[in-house]
């Protein structure tokens, strides 16, 4: 048998154990990267979750805020004052003219009227867009002042003067009644005079946030602030032409 090839035995480097399968060290491999994909999106939707949650509260707390801040602005202690703090001393005066009026006079001697061009003195701007938001308001308010004086008082200055000064405090009864309020009570008026402006319409009787405003209080907020003829929106009356028939 000396023809016969000899097989040399081979080293086993494995020790006998078979190597592992390629097909499932790849299968490791993949799941690794996946499950970080999956620990990311989780992350991403909490941060999303957080985010919106936070938002809502954001909004909520600020909506909040605002409700109770035009709560606060509509007290009537705090109109007043806003009103007070915009005067303007030193700001040059605004004339805004009103269209002209004839209205008819009582008087003896037949019948009469009054024929006449006003002209409105204020230092605030906004005045005279309020004034056009409430003009037919305004125009049959001072159609009734102008109409309830006697022609014998209006041929004289006291008579056109106190004219002038009622048909400023209805305008500015209409547009500001809360401080015309408490100027007409700074004034300390008689009864006579108090029942004279009420029924020309002169002093207002609810506040501009809709709440009835008693003397009492007016008297109390009067203790508060001095109020000027400067302080309101139309400080003056002054007549164009003025002309009696």
């Amino acid at each position: 048998m000396a023809d016969e090839e000899r097989v040399e035995p081979t080293l086993d480097v494995n020790g006998g154990v078979p190597p592992p399968p390629i097909v499932e060290q790849v299968q490791v491999e993949e799941e690794k990267p996946k499950s970080k994909k999956m620990l990311f999106l989780i992350i991403g939707l909490i941060v999303v979750l957080v985010g919106v949650v936070g938002g809502y509260f954001y909004m909520q707390h600020n909506a909040e805020l605002k409700r109770q801040q035009e709560a606060e602005d509509k007290r009537p202690e705090n109109i007043l004052k806003k009103q007070l703090m915009e005067r303007k001393d030193n700001a040059a005066p605004i004339y805004i003219a009103l269209d002209e009026m004839i209205v008819n006079l009582p008087g003896r001697g037949g019948e009469h009227y009054l024929q006449t061009k006003m002209v409105l003195r204020t230092n605030d701007g906004s005045t005279e867009d309020k004034i056009k938001k409430f003009m037919p308001v305004i125009r049959d308010k001072v159609i009734t002042v102008l109409s309830s004086r006697q022609m014998q008082e209006l041929a004289t200055v006291e008579g056109k003067t106190m004219m002038a000064r009622e048909v400023a405090l209805v305008i500015n009864s209409i547009i500001a009644p809360q401080l015309t309020a408490i100027y007409i009570l700074q004034q300390q008026p008689s009864t006579a005079d108090i029942q004279n402006l009420e029924r020309i319409g002169a002093v207002p009787k609810e506040t501009s946030s809709g709440q009835k405003i008693t003397g009492e209080a007016a008297r109390a907020a009067a203790e508060f602030w001095n109020v000027t003829e400067m302080d309101l929106p139309v400080q003056a009356v002054l007549f164009n032409t003025f002309v009696m028939q």
